[in-house]
C-alpha cells in the first residue's frame, strides 16, 4: 500500500480536502419502491481531513481462470493474447448531452459509474480487455476515482484533459500509463478523433488507439534512454519501460452460470438515486435474463448498436465520498474523491435476484464480492456495471 500512501500524501500537498463522515447512516437493506423519484439521503457533516485508504486483510482468492477466459467477464475469448495486455480504461462523459452520444459501452468488460464535480453529475469509465472497441466516446477529462480504479486493475488510462492537480498526480505519482489527448494528441488525429464541435460530445477514442500509443510511448522512452544523463530521470525511464513491457496480472472475479443459493430475494427493478437528473433504473428482462438500463427517465442507448444498454450484473458499491479543494472547471466546481480501496457494502443483482455482502479491494486487487461467511458471490458470465454510491444513498429494489 506504499504507493497509495505516497499518492494521496502528494494530493494533500496539492489540495486541501474536506470529507463526508465515514460513520454515516448504514447502507439500507431492501426497501419498497417509493412513488416518484428515489429519495437521496442528506449527506453527513464534513470533517477537516479526508479518510485515506489503509491496508485491509486479504480476502479469499478464487481459483485462477483458464488462460482463454476473460477475468472480468468470465467468458472465453477467441484471442487469448488480448488477456495478456493491460486493460484500457476510457473516461466517458455522462451528462445529458454525453448520454445522447454514447458509443462502444456494450463492448466493455466492466463499466463504472460514479459521482463527480461537486456531487452534481455522474461520469463513466469503461474498461476494455477481452474485446476491442473501434469507437468509444464521448471522451472527457480524468477525475480522482480514475486514479484508484486504474491502479487496482493495473490498466492504462485514456482521457481528454483534467485539472492541474489530477494531471500532476497522473504524470508524476502513479505507476500506470496515462494517455491525455490534450498533451499526447492535441490534433485529435493520431490516437483520438473528433466528431463535430461540441466539447461535450466530439472526442472519440478506441482500444486500438490506446494500444498504439502504448507501443509508441515505449519506443520513445527506449530511444531517449541512452542519451539521458540525469541518474534520477534515467532510473525513472527504466522503471517506466519495464512497467510497459511486463505481463499483466490481477485477480479475476468469480463467475458461475448457476446463481448462488444464498440470495436475499427477488429484484426485478433497481433504482439508484444519482444527482443532477442522473437517477438510474435497471429493469430485469426475464426473456433476455439481463438488466435493461434507463437514466434520467429515458432509455439509455448505445449508438454503436442503436439498441438499449443491457448488462448481466448490476453491482451497487457503497463507498465513502469526500469533496476536495481540487477545482475541476472554470466555474470553480470542486472535485470528489471516492475511497475505492478498503471495504464497504454491496448489492449484486443478477438473474432477477439480489445478493448482499461486503466488498474488499486494494491497489493490487479489484473488489472481492464477499457474502455471508466470507463466501465469494459469483457473477453471471458477461458484462458488469459497477454503480458507485455514497453510504447515505438509499437505493431501492423489488
Amino acid at each position: 500500500m506504499l504507493l497509495v500512501v505516497l499518492l494521496f500524501g502528494s494530493l494533500l500537498l496539492l489540495a486541501g480536502c474536506e470529507g463526508n463522515d465515514p460513520t454515516a447512516t448504514a447502507t439500507p437493506t431492501k426497501t419498497p419502491l417509493p412513488a416518484g423519484e428515489p429519495v437521496i439521503a442528506t449527506a453527513a457533516q464534513a470533517t477537516d481531513t479526508p479518510v485515506l485508504p489503509t491496508a485491509t486483510p486479504q480476502p479469499p482468492t478464487p481459483t485462477a481462470l483458464p488462460a482463454n477466459v476473460a477475468p472480468y467477464t468470465g467468458k472465453e475469448v477467441a484471442d487469448a493474447i488480448l488477456l495478456q495486455k493491460r486493460p484500457v480504461l476510457i473516461c466517458v462523459n455522462n451528462d445529458a448531452a454525453g448520454r445522447s452520444a454514447h458509443y462502444g459501452l456494450g463492448k466493455a468488460d466492466l463499466v463504472y459509474e460514479y459521482i463527480v464535480d461537486g456531487f452534481t453529475v455522474t461520469r463513466i469509465t469503461a474498461i476494455y480487455q477481452s474485446q476491442n472497441a473501434e469507437r468509444v466516446g464521448p471522451v472527457r477529462s480524468a477525475r480522482m476515482p480514475n486514479i484508484w480504479m486504474t491502479q487496482m486493475y493495473d490498466g492504462a488510462l485514456a482521457c481528454s484533459g483534467g485539472s492541474d492537480e489530477i494531471r500532476y498526480l497522473l504524470k508524476n505519482e502513479v505507476g500506470f500509463p496515462y494517455l491525455d489527448m490534450d498533451i499526447d494528441d492535441p490534433s485529435n488525429t493520431v490516437y483520438f478523433s473528433s466528431v463535430g464541435s461540441d466539447y461535450r460530445t466530439r472526442v472519440q477514442s478506441s482500444t486500438d488507439g490506446v494500444h498504439r500509443w502504448l507501443a509508441d510511448y515505449r519506443q520513445t522512452l527506449q530511444r531517449l534512454l541512452p542519451n539521458e544523463q540525469n541518474a534520477t530521470k534515467r532510473a525513472k525511464m527504466e522503471e517506466m519501460i519495464g512497467n510497459l513491457i511486463r505481463p499483466w496480472q490481477r485477480p479475476a472475479f468469480l463467475y458461475s452460470e448457476n446463481p448462488a443459493t444464498f440470495d436475499a430475494g427477488p429484484a426485478s427493478v433497481v433504482q439508484i438515486p444519482y444527482p443532477g437528473g442522473s437517477s438510474v433504473e435497471w429493469r430485469y428482462d426475464a426473456q433476455r435474463n439481463q438488466y435493461v438500463r434507463f437514466q434520467g427517465g429515458q432509455a439509455h442507448i448505445d449508438n454503436e448498436t442503436g439498441g438499449q444498454i443491457v448488462t448481466d450484473n448490476v453491482i451497487v458499491l457503497f463507498a465513502n465520498h469526500a469533496l476536495t479543494d481540487i477545482v475541476e472547471d472554470s466555474l470553480g466546481t470542486k472535485g470528489v474523491n471516492i475511497e475505492l480501496y478498503g471495504f464497504g457494502d454491496f448489492r449484486i443483482f443478477r438473474d432477477g435476484r439480489v445478493y448482499e455482502g461486503t466488498w474488499r479491494a486494494n491497489d493490487e486487487s479489484p473488489p472481492r464480492w464477499l457474502g455471508a461467511g466470507e463466501q465469494i458471490v459469483p457473477l453471471k458470465p458477461g458484462q458488469s456495471w459497477i454503480q458507485v454510491v455514497r453510504p447515505t444513498d438509499v437505493i431501492t429494489y423489488q
